[in-house]
């Protein structure tokens, strides 16, 4: 072995050596190795890091709002952005509604009320907090984007010609340079490819111009003689943390970061515990549907009517006993450019995820647990933007603080 050589590999054990020892009593974390390829800096664990996070969610909310005399009655909370003085914008896709919470939970204002005029909104794909009141929202409905500030209109770009842009990509974040980043949200079965191939596009709100800058496998492909689903699927996702894209592929222990120009600068890889599918992953499958489908049935009025469509969803699926479960679901960046990967659970949609994996640039910061029922909107100004149902499934909006441990 050359000198040099002894050098690194002396170098990187005692990195490694180093990041073991950091777990103290929270749990060992597992050592990393990190090497660079042709620019690209490339992070590797021996293992699933477990330690937890230098940081947690305060044992209370910082304030909750939606259960008070007065307050809105939230009917489906969509998307949330917290601004630098703890209020929040919460779209609420039920009532088609943007509400502002005060920075203490203690009041709320309509923002943009549902329909097609400059200061309504139709559906709210993704919105962005810009500063300490304003809010970029995007309004695929309506193929525009709308900013507010000081609660009214600034400035709206209508997308006019364009609006596949608003129908086919969802935005995930913003770049240094004011540019939207966005990646693919709709698609159509019968592809002919392993994966569909899903698009990261940057957007100047200026010119209106997109630019794909890159690709990344998004949808696996299902034969079309198939005659069930996965209730489990792999899906590739994709994201925005510090200006840049983030993305992986939930059967593929690997996350991927991108420049806003497609560059990629850094991958990390993981050796992970593969869960399979049980009994009681399917138990809770069918009681997501049993209870999210009677609602959206509404013309179904008995029992036995009810009980017949429940039993016809879940005979178009089939559990994959060999096939293990997603890695992780859908992974979000905060305001300090970690990414928060969330342990695989089913039915999020509606219970949230039992925890997430915090990363920085480059380094595996630990777990954080989250609250039964906890769903995550947003991080930023050292708070957490959530959603929990109550007793009777109702809707509330909950703001923790992220402490030091």
């Amino acid at each position: 072995m050359a000198a040099g050589d002894a050098g690194a590999a002396a170098a990187m054990m005692i990195a490694a050596l180093t990041m073991a020892a950091c777990g103290g009593e929270t749990g060992a974390a597992v050592g990393a190795v990190v090497r660079d390829s042709v620019g690209v800096r490339i992070v590797e664990y021996a293992g699933t890091p477990q330690h937890e996070a230098p940081f947690a969610l305060s044992a209370e909310p910082v304030y909750r709002y939606g259960s008070g005399p007065g307050d809105y009655l939230f009917g489906s909370i969509r998307h949330g952005a917290l601004f630098p003085d703890g209020g929040a914008a919460v779209f609420d896709a039920a009532n088609t509604e943007i509400v502002v919470l005060g920075p203490d939970g203690g009041g709320h204002e309509l923002l943009a009320g549902s329909g097609q005029g400059p200061s309504e909104v139709g559906f709210v794909a993704g919105m962005f907090a810009l500063g300490t009141d304003s809010l970029l929202v995007d309004d695929n409905w309506n193929a525009r984007f709308t900013l507010f500030a000081g609660g009214a209109v600034a400035r709206t770009v209508s997308l006019g010609e364009n609006r596949e842009l608003a129908l086919g990509l969802g935005s995930r974040g913003i770049d240094a340079s004011g540019r939207l980043l966005m990646s693919s949200a709709s698609y159509r079965r019968g592809f002919p490819d392993e994966w569909l191939p899903g698009y990261l596009v940057r957007l100047d709100l200026d010119t209106l111009i997109p630019d794909t800058v890159g690709s990344y496998d998004w949808v696996p492909f299902v034969p079309p003689d198939d005659e069930a689903d996965n209730p489990f699927p792999h899906l590739g996702r994709a994201g925005a943390a510090g200006g840049r894209f983030v993305h992986g592929r939930s059967d593929t222990p690997e996350l991927i970061w991108r420049e806003s120009d497609g560059t990629v600068s850094q991958i990390i890889r993981w050796q992970p515990v593969w869960v399979y599918p049980t009994e009681e992953h399917w138990m809770t499958f069918e009681a997501y549907l049993r209870v999210t489908l009677p609602p959206i049935n509404p013309h179904l009025q008995t029992d036995e009517a009810i009980e017949e469509m429940i039993q016809r969803a879940l005979a178009r699926y089939r559990v994959e006993p060999d096939e293990a479960l997603p890695l992780f679901g859908s992974l979000f960046g905060d305001d300090e450019g970690r990414v928060w990967l969330p342990e695989y659970a089913v039915a999020s949609q509606r219970n949230g995820y039992p925890s997430y994996a915090v990363i920085s640039s480059g380094e595996w910061l630990g777990r954080v647990d989250a609250p039964p029922g906890l769903r995550v909107l947003d991080v930023a100004g050292g708070l957490l933007l959530g959603v929990v149902k109550d007793e009777i499934d109702v809707e509330r909006v909950v703001v923790y603080e992220l402490i030091s441990r």
